[in-house]
């Protein structure tokens, strides 16, 4: 049974919450070191020994953004192969059993900026889990039969993709949303792409993208810090690039004005997704926008409920959302309703966005009694990604693919502290980080319903 699972913006917004920056490790049984290899691939190895398990995070700087118009899904169809095809060494049944004969837990996610491959498995099969990492990574064979399988696969999965109302208008919001750049390019493929695809073009593409100086890797676990280093540069230090050159792409350009997409599909429910430009993931604004999306649009009452109540609008479901990329970000709202409330719940809920920065989230923001009565909204959600935050330090392996990820995203060589970026937000500052990117005035508003009788 295939464990794959879609890198879809909600992943996205999952990983930012681990926090966005390389740990500060206060416990005496933790032991970290970053260094990068003479070729390039940048390691993080983090010892710690809470569960006999050792985690392996790799990340190739390979995702959308990279592809062509003739060439979109091939990062994703890479990620299919790699995960369930052979190597020059060994049929992918066989590396199959080998990974259930280890006990090893195997998945891989596409993004527009990454591709991601992951692996836990019990300690005493580490080594066995750093040698599988480079075989199937650095060491795939391509062929065009197996090529052809995994087509069918991908193509069946857009397929899904386009049946699921809500899916399907993130996927029409942010191909919009990032209109003129390489960001517009679906994460999960082009139908007409994907079937003419042929294996010397995928082969051109890993062969370009796939080194180690386009990669990082993160052991996280139960070892010994020094022995892993040692094993980590035997292993992979003899890795080469091939005429590898770095690709830089320019920032997602502004909206120059409001779109507007309207989709008729099979559905009893209203479907609504407003689509926004966030900060890029470098930008020190990121941190105000996920407590903005926490306040709005996630914890126990989400303010976004709040112009939909006061018209006696019932939404059936109701989120916001930020996914931060090396070149920009988006900002969703989403929301399932009635098909008849979705005109009225469009419009109120962009004059609440465009308001927000004159709302009140902090007691402080008010002044005598009042101040007693106030629900400090501010602090709530402070508490709960501080909860998110350190409860995700228990697993392993989504702390292992933040690092891996910061390892290729992060320009800055100072290092950052989310938590503590987190905690010197006040009112103000959000209030003046939804006036720039909620209050833009310019959106991306997908509406899908039913279709008219």
């Amino acid at each position: 049974m295939r464990s794959f699972k879609y890198f879809s913006y909600f992943f996205i917004t999952f990983i930012l919450l681990l926090g966005l920056f390389l740990p500060s490790f206060a416990q005496d049984d933790v032991k970290t070191k970053q260094f990068e290899l003479e070729n390039g691939l940048k390691v993080f190895l983090y010892e710690r020994h809470s569960v006999p398990l050792i985690n392996l995070a790799f990340a190739v700087n390979c995702g959308s953004k990279d592809e062509t118009e003739k060439t979109r899904g091939i990062v994703h169809i890479l990620e299919h192969y790699i995960m369930f095809r052979g190597t020059e060494f060994r049929s992918g049944d066989e590396l199959a059993q080998a990974i259930r004969e280890h006990g090893a837990y195997f998945n891989a996610h596409t993004s527009r900026d990454l591709a991601y491959f992951e692996m836990t498995l019990p300690s005493e099969n580490g080594d066995f889990g750093l040698e599988l990492q480079k075989e199937i990574l650095f060491h795939l064979k391509l062929t065009q039969e197996e090529l052809d399988d995994e087509k069918e696969v991908i193509l069946e999965e857009i397929s899904k993709i386009h049946d699921d109302p809500m899916r399907y208008a993130t996927a029409l919001a942010y191909q919009n949303l990032f209109l003129g750049h390489p960001y517009q390019n679906p994460v999960y493929g082009n139908t007409d792409a994907i079937e003419n695809l042929s294996v010397d073009q995928v082969q051109e593409f890993y062969a370009r993208f796939f080194v180690p100086k386009n990669s990082s890797l993160v052991v996280l676990g139960d070892f010994d810090l020094p022995e892993m280093e040692e094993k980590v540069r035997t292993l992979y230090e003899n890795l080469t690039n091939e005429n590898f050159a770095a690709a830089e792409f320019e920032s997602v350009p502004s909206l120059s004005e409001t779109i507007r997409i309207e989709k008729e599909m099979d559905v009893n429910l209203g479907y609504l997704v407003i689509g926004m430009l966030g900060p890029d993931y470098n930008s020190p604004d990121q941190y105000s926008i996920d407590l903005l999306s926490e306040i709005l649009g996630r914890g126990v009452n989400p303010l976004l409920y709040k112009p939909l109540s006061q018209r006696r609008l019932y939404a059936n479901s109701l989120s916001m959302s930020y996914g931060a990329y090396v070149y920009g970000g988006a900002i969703f709202v989403n929301v399932s309703i009635d098909p008849k409330n979705i005109k009225t719940a469009e419009k109120e809920i962009i004059k609440y966005l465009k308001s927000v920065r004159k709302e009140s989230f902090s007691k402080d923001d008010f002044v005598g009694e009042s101040q007693f009565y106030a629900i400090d909204y501010l602090e709530n959600a402070k508490n709960q990604i501080r909860f998110r935050a350190h409860e995700s330090q228990e697993k392993g392996l989504s702390v292992a693919l933040t690092l891996a990820r910061h390892l290729l995203m992060e320009k800055s060589s100072e290092g950052r502290n989310y938590l503590e970026n987190i905690d010197k937000l006040t009112s103000s500052d959000l209030r003046k980080s939804s006036g720039h990117y909620l209050g833009a005035g310019r959106y991306v508003i997908v509406s899908i319903r039913p279709p008219k009788k």
